[in-house]
């Protein structure tokens, strides 16, 4: 809708919320029980009902009118502020759970590896999160292209499936919060990311 310039915000707002979350982890939250706090079903309705809230938006949302429906869409050509884009890309990665959870497993094992090199841990998350700010341009810009083959007819239902997805993920969230992770401490420990990504670096240890 909004062309590469306008919407590369976007993946801005996704990295600074990234970036959020590995500061709180390794400085006010590092001596916090995350792991109960992620499972708890309130944290899950609350990032179900952003997600659920974004899913609804985007179902509604319609693509910009061309002259004729079979031709290529156009960009939005209304002055969308940054900070509106990059505010959209922020929510939806910051009360996702799921991100939460995701970090909190790397860094709980990285911390663990390397607690004795700050330098190192430094190196290792700036290394992440560019890289991650990265790709996110990267689709961004592939997104800016899709304009040329696409009509407003085929963004509007794509605009639909998204919502949906968006919704029905939302819905799977607290359900699954609410059915097997409201307590962590019964689950197998092989269901445990943290433990999953141990299991992936001592399988590289023992092949270096």
């Amino acid at each position: 809708h909004y062309g590469f310039r306008k919407s590369v915000p976007i993946a801005f707002g996704i990295s600074l919320s990234d970036v959020l979350m590995v500061l709180l982890f390794l400085t006010v939250l590092s001596g916090v029980e995350m792991s109960s706090v992620l499972h708890n079903v309130y944290v899950a309705t609350i990032g179900g009902v952003i997600m659920a809230v974004m899913g609804i938006y985007t179902f509604r949302r319609k693509a910009q009118d061309a002259e004729d429906t079979g031709s290529a869409i156009k960009f939005d050509s209304t002055a969308t502020k940054w900070y509106y884009v990059a505010g959209q890309g922020f929510l939806l990665n910051f009360f996702n759970p799921l991100i939460w959870l995701y970090w909190f497993s790397l860094i709980s094992v990285v911390q663990g590896a390397l607690s004795e090199s700050r330098l190192g841990m430094v190196m290792l998350f700036g290394g992440v999160l560019i890289a991650t700010l990265s790709l996110d341009i990267l689709k961004c810009r592939l997104a800016s292209l899709l304009h040329r083959i696409l009509t407003a007819k085929v963004i509007m239902w794509i605009n639909k499936g998204t919502g949906i997805l968006l919704f029905g993920f939302a819905v799977y969230l607290v359900v699954s919060m609410i059915l097997f992770q409201t307590h962590p401490e019964t689950q197998n420990n092989n269901n445990d990311p943290t433990k999953m990504v141990e299991k992936v670096f001592k399988a590289t240890d023992s092949i270096s």
